[in-house]
């Protein structure tokens, strides 16, 4: 099953991660910790894109079967340098006591394959259900 929609609110987000949810409760059943973490992992890569990028618009395809979700976020802003994002220690010095700073760290530990576009507005994210 495939979804794809263009998001241009927050409010949206969370309509697109509730049917994306939905349309893998579909294919099969979910526990509570998979719905967990399939909504950190949107969550957290929307909300960087609406926090951080000049982006307008956001698009969102999620394909899944019975054993992988396979989600692409891409924007239209002009992405940023991924290199220090994902070279940063976040379990200690100055991100350790941070509210901030730790979402991408958080994805990658919750994705099973997990890649940025050169240009940082496209990111590619698996995980195994």
């Amino acid at each position: 099953m495939l979804v794809r929609k263009k998001l241009f609110s927050l409010s949206e987000m969370n309509d697109a991660i509730g049917s994306v949810i939905d349309g893998v409760r579909k294919e099969r059943e979910l526990d509570a910790g998979q719905i967990y973490r399939i909504r950190l992992v949107m969550s957290e890569l929307v909300v960087n894109i609406f926090k951080y990028s000049d982006a307008r618009e956001v698009k969102l395809r999620a394909e899944y079967d019975e054993n992988s979700l396979h989600i692409v976020l891409a924007d239209d802003g002009g992405g940023f340098e991924t290199g220090p994002v994902l070279s940063r220690n976040v379990s200690s010095g100055e991100f350790l006591m941070r509210e901030t700073g730790r979402g991408v760290f958080l994805v990658r530990m919750m994705t099973d394959s997990f890649h940025y576009s050169e240009a940082g507005n496209v990111v590619d994210v698996t995980l195994k259900l």
